[in-house]
């Protein structure tokens, strides 16, 4: 019997990349992540990451809305100090920090989407 698969957590925001996501046909992909929709990326908390990983997640991917296009002003900058503040814990505890990545893309954005998933995929293999 083979193995299941651990699958990644995408935090995706509402506003841009769960968007992107819902056009993405790669059934193949969509099977090795779950997908979880956030009001705005800037709603990430640590601690929800952290149980991520202490559920043997192996990789947890938020994605936000480009830079200077947040629906909230501010969200995504806020997204990027928390997911600094998670490396960082990881590092503390003797984890790769690379278990958490933080990409930025627009609803129109499925190719870049799909590559940051793959990305992600490949990492934790």
């Amino acid at each position: 019997m083979m193995k299941e698969q651990k699958k990644i957590v995408v935090f995706c925001c509402e506003n841009s990349a769960y968007k992107a996501a819902q056009a993405v046909q790669d059934s193949t992909l969509l099977e090795a992540i779950d997908i979880v929709r956030l009001p705005c990326s800037g709603k990430i908390e640590i601690g929800l990451v952290l149980k991520c990983f202490e559920q043997d997640v192996p990789g947890v991917l938020i994605l936000a809305c480009p830079i200077d296009n947040c629906q909230y002003l501010t969200g995504n900058k806020r997204a990027r100090k928390r997911v600094e503040m998670i490396k960082q814990a990881l590092r503390n505890a003797g984890y790769d920090q690379n278990r958490v990545k933080l990409d930025f893309l627009s609803s129109v954005d499925t190719h870049k989407f799909i590559n940051s998933v793959k990305e992600m995929l490949t990492a934790k293999d």
